[in-house]
């Protein structure tokens, strides 16, 4: 019997940190979890570039973490990614954890924190709490059908739409003019935060909810 081999490495990772929610290092109670206080997803067109690329996607305690299927004998990606890689991610929150956190008390509707991750920078946190509210513009407008008149036919007409409802989002980004931090070598795409590569515990990213 013929077998296939398929393996995943990881990506990259998020990490969430917050004083009410202590991580395993801290060595404190664990019954209070970050992620049984909030929901993190990606949106559609992250959700098809997951698919397309065997990207699987994890919130557990305090990490956001993405895996992707790799070649069999080396840490290349099994399906290359596109050079402008891009994700985005939705979080959302529980009342409880936005009141914990001394957010902005203008938060909610379409105000929302927008962490902007770089992967050519070498910048690797940020803290909400010191971010300014804003509008982001969804990746999916709203399709309206605008009726015709006289001569003129009519004709579907897309208007932008604002991400509602959420306390952040996130998005990860091929900018900035350093190396990509997603990769160990670019031009092969070889995976940088790797077990071989003695990065698998390392995160691309650190958002401070409440320091």
């Amino acid at each position: 019997m013929e077998t296939t081999t398929v393996r995943y490495e990881k990506l990259f990772s998020i990490l969430l940190t917050h004083v009410d929610f202590p991580s395993p290092s801290d060595g404190d109670s664990w019954r209070a979890i970050l992620s049984n206080e909030m929901a993190i997803e990606p949106d559609e067109p992250t959700k098809k570039l997951f698919a397309t690329h065997e990207i699987k996607y994890r919130f557990t305690y305090n990490t956001l973490s993405c895996y992707i299927r790799v070649e069999t004998t080396t840490d290349r990606p099994f399906h290359r990614l596109p050079t402008n890689f891009s994700a985005r991610f939705i979080f959302h929150a529980s009342g409880a954890l936005i009141a914990r956190s001394a957010l902005s008390p203008e938060l909610g509707g379409t105000n929302t924190y927008h962490v902007r991750v770089k992967l050519k920078t070498t910048t690797s946190s940020a803290n909400l709490q010191n971010g300014l509210l804003t509008g982001v513009v969804s990746a999916i407008p709203d399709v309206v059908f605008q009726p015709g008149y006289g001569d003129q036919p009519g004709q579907w007409v897309n208007y932008p739409v604002s991400i509602s409802g959420c306390m952040a989002v996130l998005d990860i980004l091929t900018e900035g003019s350093g190396k990509n931090r997603l990769y160990k070598q670019e031009a092969s795409q070889l995976l940088n935060y790797t077990v071989a590569n003695g990065k698998s515990d390392q995160h691309l990213y650190r958002i401070i909810l409440k320091a």
